[in-house]
């Protein structure tokens, strides 16, 4: 069923998989390659990508897609076509965040329907929507297989879904950078409240079994980690507080949607900004809240004893305050006749302190506590936080700073790196979807329900081979809106004939979206380019840009900021520039020595002066 909807959801991407690129050329792309140089690059030297010679760790820009290369392997081998490998690789974290979900949500509720529209909700929250340009995004697949294994090891004490949920967790970890750094407090959380609630159960055994869990996966992260942190030694500093805030969740994000999206695109609107739309759904929304509201699923309720003293006064003042806070986050004030509430940290404090005397005094609310649905409760609260980032804004303006990834960004080794604070919304979808299973009741309800779910995340069709045009080089001429790994056949054909040895630059250089190009087609021959585009570029590179745009009226410097990079072969794609703007850096070249080994249509092939004559 997952794979079915994941066709019908991305459609028309099935008619193309193997040509199509889903949305844009730009990340899509610079995954397809990674994908690619993962699949045909495992073991020493893996690190040191082909692009942005002579800097080392080049692939460590960005995500390396380990997990995900090691899984298309196979069909790369045979087909070595990365834009194929791609698309399976996307398609499959619908599928496999669906089979998670349904695990998990199984394990949870003992409810097979239940199971199977938390599966729905969670494989196709309206959250991909937007991220699908970003496969590393949609690899959240692994965050349910991981918590469905810690959780049969509490139910059973077995060891071997104690190593099945700490498989899933460093998988996800090495899936994706963001999640393991947004998802790791997400499973200290659930096993610290798995300990709480089993006082009694949980023995000494237990706990060093789980300590080695965590050092096991400790242990096969940090090799992966280590590049990352030379990178950071070697001048890629923390992202700027005012750069991560503009990438992060508004508080109306989450009553805002896609514009792509079919249902709500043009109806859930109430602030647009990047990374913005968070919408959740309705129907998810709606089976969470029924969820929460009642408790449903805890196991072993107890009534509520109507003796217990100052409990209702205690609700009324949490649930007074939590509606407070909720007004305070929407960036209103509550006046009241003898009172004036305008601080949210002051707010936020009193819901905390009245909810922990809730737990000590009243049965029910330790009851509830104890019920899966409070640590689910917990996780989308503490992930919907985060997602606002270092400062809480309703509509763009201030309403407070968000402790909490302040603490994050300032002390968590790696989060001042990490620029989207707004990608825990796939968090906030999984601790909806889970909530959503226990609010099922019948067979009937859940396919009104599932079907609801599907419908309201539809984007259909699919945008692919979205082709930006608007350059930042006046210059330059608009690409094909069309990329294949065939595309300047014989122009590859011949540089996989040159020695190994061989640097390309390829021009024009510095254009993201021609970069990423070049680094596509790279996979015909892997030589090592001067060109990438990234996740992150040294320094270096944006000079050499910048030297490269002044060749007519700055030729020398020009020349010598070419020669330094080491590029023993230029390749110029007349045909890429404007009028006879490519004619001229071709001229330009050879007036300094380079000479041409061959031409292809339009593209030129130089070496240069300083290239190995062998």
């Amino acid at each position: 069923m997952y794979v079915a909807i994941a066709i019908v959801w991305t459609w028309p991407l099935a008619l193309g998989l193997a040509r199509d690129v889903p949305g844009g050329f730009g990340d899509p792309l610079l995954n397809s390659w990674i994908l690619a140089w993962d699949a045909t690059h495992a073991g020493r030297g893996w690190w040191n990508a082909n692009i942005f010679y002579p800097q080392s760790l080049a692939l460590a820009y960005s995500e390396h897609l380990a997990p995900q290369a090691l899984a298309i392997a196979p069909v790369y081998a045979l087909t070595k076509n990365p834009i194929l490998c791609y698309n399976l690789t996307l398609l499959s974290t619908f599928v496999l965040s669906g089979l998670g979900m349904y695990l998990l949500a199984r394990e949870l509720t003992g409810r097979h329907e239940a199971a199977l529209v938390a599966g729905l909700a969670f494989a196709f929250a309206p959250y991909r929507v937007g991220a699908l340009p970003h496969v590393q995004v949609l690899s959240s697949q692994w965050m349910p297989f991981a918590l469905f294994g810690f959780r049969r090891y509490f139910e059973t004490g077995r060891v071997r879904a104690l190593a099945g949920g700490t498989a899933a967790w460093t998988l996800q970890n090495l899936s994706s950078g963001y999640y393991l750094l947004f998802f790791s407090p997400v499973v200290a959380l659930y096993l610290a409240w798995e300990i709480a609630t089993r006082r009694g159960i949980v023995t000494s055994r237990t706990m060093w079994s789980i300590a080695a869990a965590c050092a096991a996966a400790t242990l096969v992260m940090l090799p992966f980690a280590l590049p990352y942190a030379e990178l950071r030694g070697a001048g890629f500093g923390p992202r700027a507080v005012a750069d991560v805030q503009r990438y992060a969740a508004d508080v109306y994000a989450y009553f805002t949607a896609d514009p792509k999206s079919l249902v709500w695109g043009s109806l859930a609107r109430a602030f647009v900004k990047q990374e913005g739309a968070l919408f959740p759904g309705l129907t998810v929304t709606v089976l969470a809240g029924i969820a929460i509201a009642r408790g449903a699923g805890a196991r072993g309720l107890q009534p509520s004893d109507r003796r217990e003293p100052n409990r209702l006064a205690l609700q009324a003042a949490f649930f007074a305050s939590v509606a407070a806070l909720i007004v305070l986050l929407a960036g209103w004030s509550v006046r009241l006749p003898f009172v004036k509430i305008t601080s949210v940290a002051r707010t936020s404090f009193a819901v905390a302190a009245f909810g922990a005397l809730l737990l000590i005094a009243s049965r029910e609310a330790r009851s509830w506590f104890r019920s899966p649905v409070a640590i689910f409760t917990i996780v989308t609260l503490f992930a919907m936080l985060m997602s606002f980032g270092p400062e809480i804004q309703a509509r763009g303006r201030h309403v407070a700073t968000s402790v909490a990834y302040t603490f994050f960004y300032e002390y968590v080794p790696g989060a001042d790196g990490l620029r989207v604070p707004a990608r825990f919304g796939m968090i906030v979808a999984l601790g909806l979807a889970t909530l959503a299973a226990f609010a099922i009741r019948g067979r009937r309800g859940a396919w009104i329900a599932g079907l609801l779910i599907v419908l309201e995340s539809l984007a259909i069709p699919l945008p692919l081979n979205e082709n930006d045009t608007t350059y930042a080089r006046s210059h330059l001429a608009p690409l094909p809106d069309r990329v294949s790994p065939d595309d300047f056949d014989a122009l590859h054909r011949f540089v996989a004939t040159l020695p190994p040895s061989t640097v390309l630059v390829e021009l024009p250089l510095g254009e993201p979206a021609f970069d990423v190009r070049y680094m596509f087609y790279s996979t015909r021959h892997w030589k090592r380019l001067v060109n990438g585009y990234s996740g992150g570029a040294p320094e270096a590179y944006g000079r050499l840009d910048q030297l490269l745009q002044d060749v007519r009226s700055r030729p020398e410097p020009a020349w010598q900021a070419m020669i330094a990079t080491g590029a023993t072969y230029a390749i110029v794609h007349e045909g890429f520039y404007s009028g006879d703007q490519g004619h001229i850096v071709s001229t330009w070249l050879q007036a300094h020595g380079a000479r041409e080994a061959s031409s292809f249509g339009s593209d030129r092939v130089l070496v240069l002066r300083s290239a190995d004559a062998r």
